[in-house]
């Protein structure tokens, strides 16, 4: 059975909770201080910090929050590859051929039996 999708999105609360906590994966915090260090507002914080809970992505020691140090320089490697996807996409051209209907039409066949 294949993987499930990595449960954080770029450009969300929780993936700017994550990578606050993955970055200072040493100290555990509760959402408050997360809130004031991170875009987060105050009355989503605690949510956001459950939600990475219930998905086992952190761990909850009264109510500070932290990363497992076995399991962190794997959230890191996931995190940065998502900001790779995302540079990525933001590079592309606008007027790339692939975003346009039909693309697949228009490229060269990869037959090795034609005649070149």
């Amino acid at each position: 059975m294949p993987e499930d999708p990595f449960p954080v999105k770029p450009d969300t609360n929780k993936y700017q909770a994550l990578s606050f906590l993955v970055t200072h994966r040493e100290y555990g915090f509760t959402p408050d201080v997360i809130a004031e260090q991170t875009e987060i507002s105050e009355s989503s914080a605690s949510n956001t910090m459950e939600r990475l809970f219930e998905k086992e992505l952190v761990e909850r020691s009264d109510s500070a929050y932290y990363v497992d140090p076995d399991r962190a320089d794997k959230l890191k490697r996931r995190l940065e590859s998502l900001d790779s996807a995302v540079q990525l996409f933001e590079s592309a051209p606008s007027d790339d051929a692939y975003a346009k209907e039909g693309w697949e039409d228009e490229l060269p066949s990869i037959d090795t039996t034609e005649n070149w």
